[in-house]
């Protein structure tokens, strides 16, 4: 018969063995575990780009469908009666809603791209002077609700002309090499 205190060596250096031989199998299964996320969070980083580029595509459809262009001009003409004439009846007016129409497009894009669903640096090249441009020229309307409504009027948009004009002034185009006139060395 095996005595008792053989019984418990055994079984204690059979326990030791166990863990000895367990190590590298758990090891190796941190290891896998660590590619699994790895490879998961590549996933959902690729999912946030697609995203992100969608998201950038369908402003950029929308800024530059013919009817946009169009209301663009018919904005600038708004804001150009109304200063004719100091704004008079312009707060009531459809005028009004048109040029509220105009900017909220830009409003929610440049919101999107504060809170980080469109690259902000990305917009800002893509939509350029002609997103400065259009905030300067209904400005002058933006001013007049402002004075109205007693709060800053369409301040995401505000945020993404000035941040875009600092960033064009920052990163110019570069300049068309083809049209570079002749040097000696060409």
């Amino acid at each position: 018969m095996v005595d008792l205190t053989t019984f418990v060596q055994v079984l204690g250096a059979a326990s030791t063995v166990s863990v000895i031989l367990g190590v590298p199998f758990i090891l190796l299964q941190m290891r896998q575990n660590a590619r699994l996320v790895a490879t998961s969070n590549r996933q959902v980083e690729v999912m946030i780009a697609q995203t992100r580029s969608q998201v950038f595509l369908n402003i950029a459809e929308r800024l530059s469908t013919r009817e946009y262009v169009l209301q663009r001009k018919i904005v600038r003409d708004i804001v150009a009666k109304y200063t004719a004439v100091r704004w008079e009846g312009f707060l009531d007016s459809s005028d009004a809603f048109e040029i509220r129409a105009f900017a909220a497009t830009y409003e929610a894009s440049a919101t999107m791209a504060k809170i980080g669903l469109i690259d902000e640096p990305t917009l800002q090249q893509a939509l350029g002077y002609w997103l400065v441009s259009d905030w300067n020229a209904i400005l002058p309307a933006v001013h007049q609700f402002e004075s109205s409504w007693g709060v800053p009027a369409y301040p995401n948009f505000r945020w993404l002309a000035e941040g875009t004009e600092r960033y064009m002034r920052e990163h110019p185009p570069p300049h068309n090499a083809a049209a570079a006139p002749p040097t000696a060395a060409n």
